[in-house]
């Protein structure tokens, strides 16, 4: 950002807080912007843009107003929302998990909404600073370090926020935590007729495999999965995406826009053929027309082993 937030502008008892949010599948959660919309000239539907600052030596999120046709060169594009009567602001995942200075450093898979993490807000123009100063229970905020994480940072959180940092906002497996190449995605919604957002697309790829809704355990076709270049293409029913994968995401709380899980299938067959193209297998032709190929980590295709042709016997879980 070009200038720092300046003044504070609310009263204890008005602090912001960081919520649920079931709208988009590009953020979990969100803060409840309702007392600073109008002072920044905002309402439900306006886009804005995420960036990290720092304010008195603590970790401040920043959002700011952006154009919608600054969209695609924003690195972390939003859309404000209302959401049971308040304006809210959709927080990236990614700030969200990182560790200070970069992000808040909160577990999303534990983050209690019944206590939710309180903002006071500072703002200049249309750009406002969201700085975390308790929870809702009277605890002062401290960022615990990530489970697993020894050093001082979420080194998958700082890859993301360097990469889109220098303004490359183009989605890479290693920074939309999805099996998928970047080539790949950038092409299939070149090539799409359907009017879908970028971010929900990469939302719904990254839920499915957050979530490991697809394995090779899943895989349903007469020969085993492909294993390629670190990843499994599994053949899964031709109606998967719509009467299990869909409805699955839904329930786990992921805004489902039909447009953008189509296209996200379309995101994992084209995938596949490439994968299959470069093993230089023919053992799959025929099959893409009567089942659906999903591309998954490959983390557990070493437990399969082809007892015998067109079978194949799968000893571990997901």
């Amino acid at each position: 950002m070009s200038t720092r937030p300046t003044g504070t502008i609310l009263d204890d008892d008005r602090l912001l807080a960081l919520r649920e949010t079931d709208e988009t599948a590009a953020s979990e959660l969100a803060v409840e912007v309702t007392p600073v919309a109008d002072r920044m000239g905002a309402a439900s539907g306006d886009h804005i843009d995420w960036d990290v600052d720092d304010y008195e030596d603590q970790v401040m999120l920043v959002c700011s107003g952006i154009d919608e046709a600054a969209t695609a060169d924003a690195p972390y594009p939003r859309r404000l929302r209302e959401e049971g009567g308040e304006v809210v602001a959709p927080v990236p995942d990614p700030l969200v998990r990182a560790e200070p200075p970069e992000g808040l450093g909160l577990e999303i898979e534990t983050y209690d909404t019944d206590d939710p993490l309180l903002f006071d807000a500072v703002t200049t123009g249309e750009t406002i600073g969201l700085v975390p100063v308790r929870f809702d229970n009277g605890e002062t905020y401290r960022a615990d370090p990530l489970p697993g994480v020894a050093d001082d940072s979420d080194p998958v959180a700082e890859e993301v926020i360097e990469h889109e940092d220098r303004g490359d906002p183009t989605p890479r497996p290693e920074t939309m935590s999805a099996p998928i190449d970047a080539d790949v995605f950038e092409s299939t919604l070149a090539e799409t007729e359907r009017d879908v957002s970028e971010t929900d697309v990469i939302g719904i790829l990254e839920a499915v495999e957050r979530l490991d809704l697809v394995g090779t355990g899943d895989h349903v076709a007469g020969v085993p999965p492909l294993s390629a270049d670190e990843r499994a293409v599994c053949l899964l029913p031709e109606n998967v995406w719509t009467e299990r994968l869909g409805p699955e995401l839904e329930a786990e709380g992921v805004d489902v826009d039909p447009d953008a899980l189509a296209v996200a299938r379309a995101v994992h067959e084209r995938q596949a053929r490439e994968l299959i193209d470069a093993a230089g297998t023919t053992e799959y032709e025929g099959l893409e027309d009567e089942y659906a190929m999903v591309v998954t980590d490959a983390r557990d295709t070493a437990e399969w082993e082809v007892s015998e042709p067109g079978t194949a016997d799968r000893s571990g879980t997901n």
